[in-house]
């Protein structure tokens, strides 16, 4: 059974800004009886508190330097809190350094049978492994020859394998994933998705907002060693995604002009056959529509996305104009932007639509949360969200 429990915890570092930075400073510093300035301390974590119950997922989101990896290597007693206290019970497996663990003369594969007797696993134990461990990794080429040749990839690679492995009750990762192609990055999730399943308790630091969102059951955004949100991962990211739009809260149909340019959403709206709707039937083609008021002198470039959730924030599907590499000029006054979906099977229930503006080099600039509600009607019933349309067929 894990459990996680973080109570108060503080870390405090000593900064010295007396680094020399050419020789005259270091002569300088060799003078004796000179007084070197006095260290500062730095607090990278603040009272920081969360629990984690059994098959619990927390995410842990935030900017680079606001003390998500110091966290984590304090739960994972590498490091020591200045105050506070960190109860774990369990089998912890943590992924937070690539390379952490590996002895760089060593092969890959003797260093899988190091990090699994760090953990407490027995040899004969991760040698029934060790295929699917090479198979995962994707790197049986060179699991016979020394990591330290391995490229930051491999060694993530490897890593992840081995931390996902070997049957931990308590998954730690920090966002050493992102060294990953795309293709691997999911093929990590989906191990990951199939742990919370069965059970697992997982802690994951990650800038991939979308797959805290749909993966974690719990999230906390620190922001300079402090708590600034705790609760639902919707809610925790959002609050987050608008920290860093540099603004308060977003209506739906009125936000905030854009720092570039004076661009505002007028209306947006779901039509059915170009009528507005908050009503559609299930196989219905639909459109999402925005329309924008430019009051400014300069066109604005930019691309436009919308995700389909439930209400509980599982997100359904998503459309990026960003990813599909379609842009949008918008003009001086006002421009109509427009999604059609052909048709839209999804089962009876409430649903949301959300939506963000992206400038031309990529930056969120705007979004909507919800932007839109409405309800489906279908016909079938559906245990799950989607309605497929199929027949049955028997016959010799």
């Amino acid at each position: 059974m894990a459990y996680l429990a973080v109570e108060h915890v503080s870390k405090r570092f000593q900064l010295r800004r007396d680094r020399a930075d050419s020789v005259g400073n270091l002569l300088l510093q060799m003078v004796p009886g000179r007084r070197r300035p006095p260290a500062e301390p730095f607090w990278a974590l603040h009272d920081v508190t969360f629990e984690m119950p059994e098959g619990v997922s927390f995410g842990i989101v935030g900017n680079n330097g606001s003390g998500k990896s110091t966290l984590l290597k304090i739960v994972t007693r590498t490091m020591l809190p200045t105050t506070g206290r960190v109860t774990v019970r369990g089998r912890v497996s943590a992924l937070i350094e690539l390379g952490a663990g590996f002895h760089p003369d060593f092969t890959g594969r003797e260093n899988v049978i190091l990090n699994a007797s760090i953990l407490g696993i027995p040899r004969r134990a991760i040698e029934r492994k060790m295929e699917e461990i090479i198979d995962f990794a994707e790197i049986r080429p060179f699991i016979d020859t020394p990591v330290k040749y391995y490229s930051s990839g491999m060694h993530a690679r490897l890593g992840f394998a081995v931390a996902t492995s070997v049957e931990p009750e308590l998954l730690i990762v920090d966002e050493v994933l992102a060294v990953g192609d795309e293709a691997f990055q999911q093929k990590c999730m989906d191990r990951i998705f199939r742990m919370k399943r069965d059970g697992v308790n997982i802690l994951l630091v990650s800038h991939d907002l979308s797959s805290v969102e749909r993966l974690m059951d719990q999230a906390l955004w620190l922001d300079r060693g402090v708590m600034r949100a705790q609760g639902s991962p919707r809610d925790v990211v959002h609050a987050y995604r608008q920290s860093l739009l540099g603004e308060g809260e977003v209506t739906s149909r009125a936000p905030e002009s854009l720092a570039e340019g004076d661009l505002a959403l007028k209306e947006a709206s779901l039509r059915v056959q170009g009528r507005a709707v908050d009503q559609v039937r299930a196989g219905e083609p639909v459109t999402v529509e925005w329309e924008w008021e430019n009051r400014g002198d300069e066109v604005f470039v930019g691309s436009l996305d919308c995700t389909l959730r439930r209400p509980d924030g599982l997100e359904i599907a998503q459309w990026s104009g960003l990813r599909d590499q379609v842009t949008v000029r918008f003009e001086p006054g006002r421009t109509r932007v427009a999604l059609e979906l052909r048709e839209l099977w999804l089962a009876s229930g409430e649903y949301e639509l959300d939506s963000a503006l992206f400038d031309a080099q990529g930056r969120r600039r705007w979004e909507a949360r919800p932007l839109l509600r409405f309800r489906m009607q279908a016909l079938e019933v559906s245990a799950g969200l989607i309605l497929v349309p199929h027949r049955w067929r028997s016959g010799r």
